[in-house]
This record gives C-alpha cells, sequence and structure tokens, in this order.
C-alpha cells in the first residue's frame, strides 16, 4: 500500500493528486485514507517514512559492518555506504523521483523530508569531514558531496530517459555507477576499489 502511494506521489506529485485518485491507485474504498491516515499529508508522511527507512536501512547496515570491522577504515566504511545508498536508490527510483520533486520547491514537505533523512546524513557527515580533513577525500563542502552522491540516481528516476540514451531496462549497474562517482570525490592517491 505504501509503495503503490509513492508511485501515486512519485508520478503525479503531491499538489496534482487527490485523496480519490490515490484510494483508487491503492485499489481501495473512497474513504480509506481518510479512515486509516487521516488526511493525505498524513498518508504522504507514512509513504516518506516507510521509504526513508528502507534506504536508511542498507546505509546503515554499511556503515555499522564497517564501523565493526577492525580492518576497516573510515576510506572503505564511506565506499560501502555510498555503494549501498545506490544500490537502494537503484530499487527504490519512485522515492528519488518523489525527493527530485518535493526538492524543487519550498514546502513543509521539504522541510520533513529533510528532516526524516537527518540521521543518516548525521552519521556521514562526521566520516565526511573526518576524510576532507585528512586529505582522503577532495577538499568540498558537505551540500557538493551530498549533491555529486544523489544525483546519478536520476539515471534510475529517469528510466523513459535513460532508455532513450540505451540503459537497458534489467542493467545492473549501481556498482559501475558508485565506482565512477567515488573516483571522482576520493583524493587521487585513494583510488575506488574495482
Amino acid at each position: 500500500m505504501l509503495e503503490r502511494g509513492l508511485e501515486a506521489f512519485a508520478e503525479l506529485g503531491y499538489e496534482a493528486v487527490s485523496v480519490r485518485k490515490l484510494n483508487e491507485r491503492l485499489g481501495m474504498g473512497h474513504t480509506f485514507i481518510h479512515d486509516r491516515f487521516g488526511s493525505k499529508m498524513a498518508f504522504w508522511t507514512a509513504v516518506v517514512d516507510h521509504a526513508v527507512d528502507r534506504v536508511a536501512r542498507e546505509v546503515w547496515q554499511a556503515l555499522d559492518a564497517g564501523a565493526s570491522d577492525r580492518h576497516g577504515d573510515d576510506v572503505s566504511r564511506l565506499i560501502t555506504a555510498v555503494q549501498a545508498f545506490h544500490h537502494a536508490g537503484a530499487r527504490q527510483p519512485c522515492f528519488t523521483r518523489l525527493v527530485d520533486y518535493e526538492a524543487a520547491r519550498e514546502s513543509p514537505r521539504l522541510t520533513y523530508l529533510y528532516a526524516a533523512m537527518g540521521p543518516l546524513n548525521d552519521a556521514a557527515r562526521p566520516l565526511f569531514d573526518r576524510l576532507v580533513r585528512e586529505g582522503q577525500l577532495r577538499d568540498m563542502p558537505w551540500y557538493l558531496f551530498h549533491f555529486a552522491v544523489t544525483k546519478p540516481l536520476a539515471m534510475y528516476s529517469q528510466a523513459p530517459l535513460a532508455r532513450l540514451f540505451g540503459r537497458p531496462e534489467a542493467a545492473d549497474d549501481h556498482a559501475l555507477l558508485s565506482e565512477l562517482i567515488l573516483n571522482g570525490l576520493l583524493a587521487p592517491a585513494h583510488p575506488t576499489p574495482g
């Protein structure tokens, strides 16, 4: 149900999709969302929480695995976390589309989305700061790192355009995407292991 809601919000945008249309997409009666969630905004919030949780769970596991590995260093943790993020994004293209839609306009939904992603960003930021300070990551502002890592996911959220460029429907290219991005972000002495 939350996945179908995510698809509807990603495809149509929050403002353009009515509660009636959402209920139809969910295959439910015309009062389902109001009865179950109370409002369209409450349903949107549940959809976002679900999507953020799915992506964050993969990235947290990557960060935690690297932290518990005695031989793992911060560069390896960063590489693993970015790879996990790209893998999750490849499997959740509708979430990327929703983020793109909301990120382009000031709204309470953008504020909510930013806060929902906050714990994951807060966990990654010290790692980023440390790697920049140690010269293992190119010297760049945090926002630049964020957009360099996240925006390539448009390849998954813009599937029709990607197909026009020749991307096969079943392409398994998130690992290569991560490698290319990381090779541009890591300091020249620290290439991504292929």
